[in-house]
């Protein structure tokens, strides 16, 4: 058992090969964290910040597609935290479950069967999201 209390085991996901994903508050946290030790560790750190928060903002592609491909580049570099992050957004720019899981269907054509355990992660952790959480859920 995971005696971390950022952690929790999923549901109905039990063993020695059980899943186990962070609430999406204990992911901010930890991501805070980790980001504020960054950023005083040099001004490189916060210029590269800077770029990412601006490679998302909307252009020709509005940031919920950004959001999207980011995902799939995540998924591609086997990226977990990067995968939260992205659901996160995807989840703030009111994108919908079901255009999640297609983009995450693309992803394992693409990729193949050696991102289904992230894949699993992903629909877990999304799981646990406000609005792509919900089984009614629709943009």
């Amino acid at each position: 058992m995971c005696d971390s209390p950022r952690l929790s085991a999923d549901a109905g996901n039990s063993g020695p090969n059980r899943v186990v994903t962070p609430t999406p508050e204990a992911f901010r946290l930890a991501r805070a964290e980790g980001n504020d030790r960054l950023r005083s560790g040099g001004s490189i750190f916060e210029s590269f910040f800077a770029l990412d928060g601006a490679a998302y903002t909307s252009g020709a592609l509005p940031t919920a597609t950004k959001e999207l491909l980011g995902l799939v580049v995540s998924v591609i570099k086997d990226c977990e935290e990067c995968v939260y992050y992205h659901l996160e957004r995807c989840d703030e720019e009111q994108v919908s479950q079901d255009q999640v899981l297609e983009t995450l269907q693309i992803t394992l054509v693409g990729a193949g069967s050696v991102t289904v355990p992230l894949l699993r992660k992903a629909v877990t952790f999304m799981s646990k999201l406000p609005r792509l959480g919900r089984a009614d859920h629709e943009a």
